[in-house]
């Protein structure tokens, strides 16, 4: 793979258009521009431990150079309220909920969320292009993302988020950027809280406890934290928005005529069914029984969380020192599926056969619903569970050089199951029976229990092993010293070796579980160099510092290639209080284990949007392996400064361009693709009528599977195919600015005022589904990157007292996927909390570390936006679960000790 190494003189260009643009928004200085997140150091400003830079192996600093950094301290998790990392991760602005999430798998990646985690998505380019550390290093995972809620809260130092390429440091996935969470080693004392939050109507409730203990001595420390999370579910029923006959807000109505009672099909005519249909009984041509397809889905779904880590240092020698850090974490979920429907045809055989008055056929069909006390409970549910450990060493040299060596092994155990899917061949057997103890009725539920367990026995499970092994070992240090400072170098090599098992059982209870065996290594050697230009010691007007950093990373795949990547930064003062800062570099991406060879080989019949309107259309998609799937490149280029005008007042702005090439589109879970229908021609992705029964029928007689019923029970009544495999479809611009003020006023003796707010605002966004095809806006429509996200807090520190004041905006956005457009109002919840430090208060040294809390979200009770959209089985519906939470108003209490 050729990747260039050189800045070119356009390039250059661009970046200084970019400064000028980034210093009119700045003299702007609008608040909407704002963020919420304020980079915080290091709690123990004691410890010692060695410095860590996300994003850069040599910098000296908080940020990488050539680039920001998001820094989310002990206390800013603590504040958040969040019972998890990854939800605290998700108020950051440039973090988007598409794809992989527990409330909505319709984008991209989500159809691979089959436990339903959270990944971490920045700017919206992908939810497998933002790379997930433990401590710097990777962490194991199920080949598709990385969860960061595998560690407590209490067991987190800090999060260091970098939003800038970065796989010249790291390798595959770091296109969009870095998370890097680091793990707890200042902790010397004992640390426990416990949390309880429901929602205003009492449908939602969580609760959290943990405990963390670490000791500080001479030569070392020691951790261990652990925490235990449970969420309740929130059913669709449980909302209004979350409704198929969407006319009262405006919108369609999506309702369908498979209900119970049921609809009619005799003769191209359709007849509502009464709640019990007789012999005689007369039915009105042209009538249907309406209902919500999803009536009975979780919007989010029930999950358990229990998560322990442990940090360890010593120093054997002055000049020796180990370490560790590990973790384990099992979360388990449960979530509640709609009704299954389906399209019977009845025959006059059956025994329950009523016939309508006029009616001379041989059979009719029923629209129907499953509903009833018989009907077992449709649901998913499993786990996801990994450990990991990770020892090291590390040497100080001469010249004070250090290496450092570290090997690491995890796994991860994931399962998703299903044992209550419908069994087609006994449906239909039931209703051709002649036999009223083993036929179906569709009409008055006299249907025996023995019947209904036949066909609803159908099991899906699908578990997903893996195991990493991770080596690295590297040296830093200084090279020589220049008048501006110190030259420093860092180099080293890793490799992972990467097994992961895909296993699926489908059909009867019987049916074993077939697993496929995939290993992946990867090789890498990276180097990177530090040049200090100017520096305290010769510094002159213009140039108060200047520095420049190069690296450059290899990386040899045993399945997907060979690839080089550099990247170049450079920070610049040219006076007091102002830093100018630039990085260009190229990133990519190796697909996933699952992408190339699919998590399963089946056709999955399922309901899509109607772009016309009306009920959803039943179509067929197909999952399977795609082993001609190529990595993902991006080129990425950033250009922004750090000022601090007077003291304790810092802003930033960053202006950020990035061109990802090859992308991998995978629309088994895109249940709206139909409204993207043009930009798929001639890619094979959407086939319709005759063309999509045949691709459909040809699969089938590759020996592929179907999950699910043909409505009627005849592949005739299919209208809609898509090509759900994973393919390098996509490409892919976004370019936008991301900026940060904080604010500190010293009030009083115990009185301080911190203001922050950030934003990141998105100017393009372009995309192009196919290599040939041209780039189209997408940029704030509906499931894509939205153009605006902001975040704005304000808390007040008055002597035992702490109160927080925060507002996350979602900027209003174009719902495309019906006609005309729908355009879609913003959406900004506010939240409150207070901290009351009883010690503090009270003056009792034995309570000075015990403090209550309370809290309340969306404290307006701001509902989500309407959005004219059918509900979906992977999520949204009257609402976008990608931009808006469906919980409402939120009460919590809790309460933290620390001695």
């Amino acid at each position: 793979m050729f990747v260039k190494a050189n800045l070119s003189a356009a390039l250059l260009a661009r970046s200084g258009s970019a400064i000028a643009i980034a210093a009119a928004m700045l003299a702007a200085s609008s608040p909407a521009l704002a963020q919420a997140v304020t980079p915080a150091p290091v709690q123990d400003e004691d410890v010692e431990d060695a410095i860590i830079v996300t994003g850069s192996r040599v910098s000296q600093g908080e940020a990488p150079v050539g680039a920001t950094a998001v820094i989310l301290g002990q206390e800013e998790i603590a504040a958040s309220g969040n019972v998890t990392i990854d939800r605290v991760i998700k108020e950051l602005p440039q973090v988007f909920d598409l794809g992989v999430s527990e409330n909505s798998r319709g984008q991209a990646g989500g159809s691979g969320n089959i436990t339903y985690g959270n990944s971490v998505n920045l700017r919206g380019i992908g939810p497998y292009a933002t790379l997930v550390l433990i401590d710097g290093h990777r962490v194991v995972n199920n080949s598709r993302s990385t969860d960061p809620s595998v560690l407590p809260t209490l067991g987190v130092e800090r999060v260091e988020v970098v939003a800038n390429g970065a796989s010249a440091i790291y390798g595959s996935d770091a296109v969009a950027g870095v998370v890097n969470i680091i793990p707890r080693r200042s902790l010397d004392g004992f640390e426990a809280f416990g949390r309880y939050g429901f929602s205003d109507d009492h449908a939602f409730d969580e609760w959290s406890v943990g405990a963390a203990g670490g000791i500080r001595f001479d030569r070392g420390q020691l951790m261990v934290a652990y925490e235990h999370v449970e969420r309740s579910n929130l059913n669709g029923d449980d909302r209004d928005f979350f409704t198929s006959d969407q006319t009262p807000f405006g919108g369609n109505d999506y309702r369908v005529t498979r209900c119970s009672p049921g609809t009619l099909v005799a003769n191209g005519a359709t007849f509502a069914l009464p709640v019990n249909f007789t012999a005689g009984t007369a039915l009105q041509a042209g009538t249907a029984n309406r209902c919500d397809a999803l009536a009975g889905q979780d919007l989010i779904p029930e999950q358990r969380y229990d998560s322990v880590n442990s940090t360890g240092t010593f120093e054997l020698t002055d000049w020796l020192e180990v370490f560790y850090d590990g973790f384990y974490s099992k979360r388990n979920f449960r979530r509640l599926n709609a009704n299954p429907s389906a399209r019977l045809t009845v025959p006059q055989t059956n025994p329950y056969f009523v016939r309508p008055a006029g009616f001379t056929g041989t059979s009719y069909q029923v629209d129907y619903a499953f509903v009833g006390p018989q009907i077992p409970t449709q649901e998913s549910f499993g786990s996801a569970e990994s450990w990991q450990i990770s020892p090291g060493v590390r040497v100080q040299l001469p010249f004070d050089w250090e290496l450092e060596g570290l090997v690491a092994y995890g796994e991860t155990h994931d399962f998703s199951g299903s044992y209550t899917g419908i069994n087609n061949a006994a449906l239909n057997a039931a209703l051709t029976s002649t036999n009223p103890a083993t036929a179906f009725d569709p009409f008055g539920g006299q249907t025996s229990q023995s019947v209904i367990d036949g066909i609803f026995n159908q099991i899906f499970l699908a578990p997903t092993d893996g195991q990493l092994t991770f080596y690295e070992v590297g040296a830093s240090g200084p090279l020589f010293q220049l008048p501006g400072g110190e030259v420093r170098a860092a180099f080293g090599y890793e490799r992972q070796d990467f097994t992961v098992d895909l296993g699926v059982a489908r059909g009867a209870p019987t049916n074993p579980i077939t697993f496929r065996t995939f290993d992946r290594t990867v090789d890498s050697v990276y180097g990177e160099l530090l040049v200090p230009i100017f520096g305290p010691e010769n510094a002159m007007p213009g140039f108060q510092s200047l520095e420049v950093v190069a690296a450059i990373r290899y990386d040899s795949y045993s399945d997907a290639g060979d690839t080089t990547n550099p990247q170049f930064g450079i920070n610049w003062e040219p006076i007091d209080r102002l830093t100018l800062r630039g990085s260009y570099g190229t990133s990519f991406r190796a697909p996933t284990i699952p992408e190339i060879y699919g998590n399963s080989n089946n056709l999955f019949v399922q309901n899509y949007q109607n772009p016309a309107g009306g009920a959803p259309l039943v179509g067929v998609a197909l999952s399977g392996p795609n082993l001609d799937l190529g990595p993902e490149t991006a080129e990425t280029w950033s250009v922004g400064f750090d000022y601090e005008p007077i003291d304790d007042l810092n802003l930033s702005l960053t202006y950020f361009d990035v061109s990802y090439d090859n992308q991998v589109s995978a629309n088994l879970s895109n249940l709206t693709i139909l409204g993207q229908e043009s930009q798929f021609a001639g890619t094979g992705v959407i086939l319709r009528g005759a063309a999509a029964r045949a691709e459909i029928q040809r699969q089938i007689d590759a020996g592929v599977g179907v999950l699910g019923a043909f409505p009627g029970g005849s592949l005739a009544n299919i209208d809609v195919f898509v090509d759900g495999r994973s393919r390098n479809l996509g490409k892919s611009i976004t370019r936008g600015f991301d900026a940060l003020i904080n604010y500190r006023m010293d009030l009083g003796a115990n009185d301080v005022v911190r203001l922050s707010a950030s934003g990141t605002y998105l100017t393009d966004y372009q995309v192009a589904v196919a290599p040939q095809a041209d780039l189209l806006d997408q940029l704030n429509i509906i499931f894509q990157p939205l153009k605006f996200k902001a975040r704005f807090a304000v808390n007040w520190d008055h002597g035992p007292f702490t109160s927080r004041l925060s507002a996350t905006h979602v900027g209003g956005y174009t719902n495309t996927l019906v006609t005309p457009n729908q355009e879609v109002d913003s959406y900004t919840p506010v939240d409150f909390s207070i901290t009351y430090r009883i010690g503090e208060a009270f003056g009792f040294d034995r309570l000075s570390g015990l403090e209550l809390t309370g809290e309340v979200r969306n404290m307006f009770d701001e509902d989500p936006p309407y959005v004219n959209l059918a509900p979906s089985g992977n999520g949204s519906g009257g609402y976008d679960a990608t931009a808006a939470n469906p919980v409402g108003r939120f009460f919590a209490v809790g309460a933290r000790v620390r001695f």
